[in-house]
């Protein structure tokens, strides 16, 4: 920490608070050219963290975490948050198992109050701890912090709904015009309004200097003159939404400017009611690569290393998103639709070549669902990319609004299983647990890009609501050689490899493909024979299993293996499927490894899939546990015979 002189020096807000003024520029550079090389080291959110800094640091000036509450909507701008509130020297482990997480987290420390990941919860989260602190008759703040994208979500409206203005709460409306991408819809054009709005805001700032140059006149002609400059305002800009709604506005302030920042967050505290300070950001500041392109750097990944080849690889959602332009070059019906994610689900190469059919609604998973219900309704094939870990937000419109109503939306389930670095907010480890209960859903995993595409083809023609899918990565290139060496991927479902003569089964899709195939080869060294059956087809269970059941050698043990949770996961729903067609259900050795109990969170040191006890190690320790419990068993039934 020698290169930094003035963050090795703060070990908590308090630090922050005892700084001159003169310094806080070297601090805020102190902390860009930090957050540079901690986050291009080790990956991360970086624009909207680089954009953040001045806004951070004044907030640690006026307010008294963790007494204060300072929540960050989503979190992925808290990254100098957590420098500020003593965790400096944690970065070198940022976003890995054990380590430092990239969003705030009640178990991390007391300065994250309240723990997110998605988008759009925090004023409804802050507004409970300022309710909670109004009945306990404490005077502390909350503090909001809350992205222009996060107001494309239904929450924030819903909680600003049931806001009263008494209470000890402060919204910084921290204004980049982005989420990851270029915001859009009705809201964004609105708060555009009041950044162009300069004659607005020199009227207000003449209105402010003439009243207060005129003699005090009493608490009746202060009122008077309070109301009379708020008519000024109304008649130049018209009326403010925070405003009717009863709130104080504050702003637009300059985001990048400490001493106005904490001017106007003083001003916030000292009104003791409820605040809206809206700050003008720039993301990716201070950072000219990241500010050309704040997309690009919204995220970034670890350093690569030096021999790397230049140019991306293609993954699941890049050929998803090729595949439906083709198809939509020759169907007119087939939609695209997005909750602000283009860019992450690859949606946004099918915006471009058919703008009139591509929708992205904002951060609002739950309106896109049932907006997609309705154009299937009328007619159209739309087709929903979300992250899994977003569309569990969406559960009750994906029941209710498109299978109870039996109607063929096609969900494309992007970052499927395990979030290697995003944590315990992002896995994807609940979809099929939660879609499988759902009737009228069908559920498909391709485990390579073949499979992938076959499904797209076919999923033109579906009848009821159809999930795809698929991890963030590349595909496992083993997995097309041992499953479809004729290159006829439109046999997917379920395929097999190895099965004559096998002393055990292992099951997988998804992301455990590829740590059963590592197993087999563990295995095979140890001269243990395993077959394998891919699953690329899992919901109806009965429809599976029924292909599946022909398939299982007599006696062998089967190990099932999942990236998904135990309860009503994949493995468990086929084991009962394949208990309710056979014979003697009791001669079926069944095994499932799964995710079990817990959020996965990770230990430090220990790979992700390791700690959840679904790597190859653990698979080939469960086969080899099954082939022991099966000697014993018929050796104690030889046994029994012989008595």
């Amino acid at each position: 920490m020698n290169d930094y002189p003035y963050i090795s020096q703060i070990k908590s807000p308090e630090d922050v608070k005892g700084l001159p003024p003169e310094a806080l520029s070297p601090l805020c550079e102190e902390l860009r050219r930090f957050l540079v090389e901690k986050v291009t080291a080790r990956g991360g959110h970086l624009a909207s963290n680089l954009g953040a800094v001045e806004l951070t640091v004044a907030l640690h000036r006026v307010f008294s975490s963790p007494e204060d509450h300072v929540i960050f909507d989503v979190g992925h701008q808290s990254y100098v948050h957590k420098i500020l509130t003593g965790r400096a020297d944690r970065f070198d482990a940022l976003r890995t198992p054990g380590g430092l997480s990239g969003f705030p987290r009640r178990a991390e420390s007391a300065h994250d109050p309240f723990g997110t990941g998605h988008s759009s919860t925090s004023v409804s989260a802050a507004l409970g701890f300022a309710e909670a602190d109004a009945l306990r008759k404490k005077d502390a703040y909350t503090v909001a912090v809350v992205g222009d994208g996060a107001f494309t979500g239904g929450m924030i409206h819903e909680a600003l709904n049931n806001c009263r203005r008494d209470l000890r709460l402060v919204i910084v409306l921290n204004d980049n015009e982005m989420s990851i991408s270029k915001n859009i819809g009705l809201f964004a054009r609105y708060l555009s309004r009041i950044r162009i709005s300069r004659k607005y805001r020199a009227t207000k700032t003449r209105t402010r200097n003439f009243l207060s140059h005129i003699p005090l006149l009493g608490k009746g002609m202060t009122a008077l003159l309070s109301k009379t400059k708020s008519a000024i305002k109304r008649r130049v800009y018209r009326d403010n939404y925070f405003e009717e709604l009863g709130l104080i506005y504050l702003g637009p302030v300059d985001g990048h400017d400490v001493r106005a920042l904490e001017k106007a967050f003083a001003e916030a505290k000292a009104r003791e009611c409820a605040v809206v300070v809206h700050v003008r950001t720039v993301k990716g500041k201070g950072y000219a690569v990241a500010e050309n392109d704040p997309t690009a750097f919204h995220g970034v990944p670890s350093a690569p290393a030096e021999n790397a080849q230049e140019g991306s690889p293609d993954t699941f959602h890049s050929v998803a998103s090729q595949m439906l332009c083709a198809l939509a070059r020759r169907d007119e019906a087939i939609c695209a639709v997005t909750a602000a994610m283009g860019e992450g689900t690859g949606l946004s190469a099918f915006g471009e070549k058919y703008p009139e059919r591509y929708f992205d609604v904002g951060i609002a998973e739950e309106h896109a669902l049932t907006f997609s219900a309705g154009l299937c309704a009328a007619g159209m094939k739309p087709y929903f990319a979300v992250y899994s870990t977003f569309l569990q937000r969406a559960y009750d419109n994906l029941l209710h609004d498109v299978a109870l109503q039996g109607l063929p939306v096609r969900i494309l389930v992007d970052r499927a299983g395990l979030a290697q670095a995003d944590g315990a907010t992002h896995h994807g480890i609940f979809d099929v647990a939660f879609a499988s209960h759902i009737p009228n859903v069908r559920i498909l995993t391709p485990a390579c890009y073949g499979s992938l595409c076959a499904m797209l083809i076919s999923s033109q023609n579906v009848n009821n609501c159809l999930l795809i899918r698929y991890p963030n990565s590349a595909e496992d290139e083993r997995v097309h050689a041992l499953f479809y060496p004729e290159e006829d991927f439109t046999e997917y479902g379920v395929r097999a490899v190895g099965l004559e003569g096998a002393e055990a089964v292992l099951i997988a899709y998804g992301n455990a493909v590829s740590a059963a195939l590592d197993a087999m080869l563990l295995l095979g060294k140890s001269g243990v024979r395993v077959g394998m059956i891919l699953l690329e087809a899992l919901a109806p269970y009965a429809e599976t299993a029924e292909r599946v059941l022909p398939l299982l050698p007599v006696g062998a043990p089967v190990i099932f293996v999942e990236e998904g949770i135990r309860g009503g996961g994949a493995g468990m729903l086929l084991e009962a499927a394949l208990r309710l067609q056979i014979k003697s259900p009791s001669d079926l050795s069944y095994t499932t490894l799964a995710i079990d109990g817990h959020f996965a969170e990770g230990e430090a040191g220990v790979p992700l899939p390791a700690s959840c006890g679904i790597d190859a190690k653990a698979v080939a320790s469960a086969v080899a546990r099954a082939l022991l419990a099966k000697e014993t068993h018929g050796g104690r039934e030889n046994r029994e015979q012989n008595v």
